[in-house]
């Protein structure tokens, strides 16, 4: 299985795995980056470093100095996103896509990409198209050779919005916002795990609608407190769909969330 939960630095990491983990300030994003970066120099992988204003000549120029000519791309969200801020998942896919191949033929075993998307969810309607994106970008990265981290600064964007985007990470740091649940893809299956409620459930409905079809779908409740009567609506209307859907652990037979105002 895909590396995922949780992580207190960015270190022994390897293609498919997908982070996504939060700084304050750009000088603390390019310390992050460029140590997620540097490990896949010796890796020998083709290394993107992408930030609003990328400044080569501040202390990124070190890095730049250390790394092989042609083994890094140094781009501004504008150049790899484009210049609008908000993200079309399949423009998106095919510009990675695109890239990888270019990698591939060139030698490179696959590709690491170190990321400050804080701009892409400043706002609710960027981040909604960013969440879509994660869903694409995180199944791209499960059957690729492919190392992502997504960095957000905490100092820019409010705690909940953070834990939210977190939840479509396999992995992110120890420090909060931990994520209550996650959804990933392992293998061609989405998974469901944590502490899975109702929304988990609808966000991997969303994440089935951009995936291929007939994706089989596994729902973990073994760390799921109480499996609540919205839950099993949404875990009904998802095995009601036309995918495969595993629930692990009879977590059915779980206790059910007390009604309010009864005594359990």
């Amino acid at each position: 299985m895909r590396n995922h939960g949780t992580r207190t630095e960015l270190v022994q990491l390897r293609p498919h795995d997908h982070l996504g983990w939060f700084y304050s300030g750009e000088a603390e994003f390019t310390a992050l980056a460029t140590s997620f970066l540097a490990e896949g120099a010796v890796r020998g992988e083709l290394l993107m470093y992408v930030s609003e204003s990328p400044d080569v000549d501040g202390p990124l120029a070190t890095f730049i100095g250390s790394v092989d000519p042609g083994h890094l791309q140094v781009a501004s969200i504008a150049e790899v996103y484009g210049t609008s801020g908000f993200v079309d998942p399949v423009d998106q896919r095919a510009t990675f896509a695109a890239v990888l191949t270019d990698a591939l033929r060139d030698g490179f075993p696959g590709i690491r990409v170190a990321a400050d998307n804080t701009s892409l969810v400043i706002d609710p309607d960027r981040r909604a198209r960013w969440m879509h994106w994660e869903m694409v970008a995180d199944d791209f990265m499960s059957q690729n050779p492919v190392t992502g981290l997504c960095a957000f600064d905490r100092d820019r964007v409010d705690v909940d919005a953070l834990r939210h985007l977190s939840t479509l990470h396999p992995l992110s740091p120890v420090e909060n916002p931990v994520p209550q649940f996650r959804v990933f893809v392992d293998e061609g299956t989405l998974w469901i795990e944590g502490d899975v409620n109702a929304m988990a459930v609808d966000q991997a409905m969303t994440a089935l609608e951009r995936m291929p079809w007939m994706t089989d779908v596994v729902v973990d409740l073994t760390a799921t407190s109480f499996v609540t009567e919205s839950l099993k609506a949404r875990l009904s209307m998802l095995s009601a769909t036309d995918v495969n859907v595993a629930v692990l652990e009879g977590s059915m037979d779980l206790p059910t969330e007390p009604e309010a105002g009864v005594t359990p």
